[in-house]
């Protein structure tokens, strides 16, 4: 994606933005790129979307509905449009089979890079359950890549176990795999030093979400 093209998809993203503020949860590669962005350590991590995925409110859907033609996704649960040749992917509220419920995404949903997006420890989960789907193609290399961004982020942010309940068991195993494999170089375009450093922190990243799942898991949340 060239220097035009995003600065088209990010236009479409602070147009939905400014429409239905708060009731829309950015979710997907923008969230992370957002987050990432807004990083002091990471920043220079930062990787362009494609395509923009987002939670929305059912009222909100509905005002959405008279603003852009959206074609539905069955198989998917999800309805789509395109803005200046961009895809956008829509889930709504109630109606989508994501991981993270967007009432809870949108309680915990952050401000950064002035956009609305879902928080970490929420991204963290969508991102492994995308990576289940995807594993082994190009798109599946992207999630690890992502996910190791999310722990790293995590490190230098910390988390609350209120956050956490969503991780399970297989996702504790699966990214301590993630930090492991090869993600690390990829995101540091072969440097083996860096990438060691980024894996110290990432595992600790690990660490931290972990300590606060099974405080999560004890208080019932």
């Amino acid at each position: 994606m060239d220097d035009s093209e995003w600065a088209e998809l990010w236009a479409g993203v602070e147009d939905v933005q400014s429409g239905f503020e708060p009731g829309v949860v950015f979710i997907g590669g923008v969230a992370v790129f957002a987050h990432t962005r807004a990083s002091t350590r990471y920043a220079d991590l930062i990787a362009f979307s494609h395509d923009v995925d987002f939670m929305i409110s059912v009222a909100d859907y509905t005002d959405l509905k008279d603003l852009e033609q959206l074609t539905p996704n069955r198989r998917l649960r999800k309805c789509q449009f395109f803005k200046h040749g961009i895809e956008f992917d829509v889930y709504v509220e109630g109606q989508h089979d994501l991981a993270v419920p967007y009432d809870e995404a949108g309680a915990h949903s952050e401000l950064r890079s002035g956009i609305r997006v879902a928080c970490l420890e929420h991204l963290l989960v969508l991102k492994l359950h995308a990576l289940d789907d995807r594993r082994g193609s190009a798109k599946g290399d992207r999630d690890a890549e992502d996910v190791l961004k999310l722990l790293l982020l995590l490190d230098e942010r910390g988390t609350t176990p209120a956050r956490c309940g969503r991780l399970e068991d297989r996702h504790e195993t699966e990214l301590g795999r993630i930090v492991r494999g090869d993600a690390a170089v990829r995101l540091t375009d072969g440097n083996l030093h860096r990438a060691a450093t980024l894996r110290k922190m990432a595992t600790q990243g690990v660490e931290r979400v972990s300590e606060c799942r099974r405080v999560a898991v004890g208080l019932g949340k």
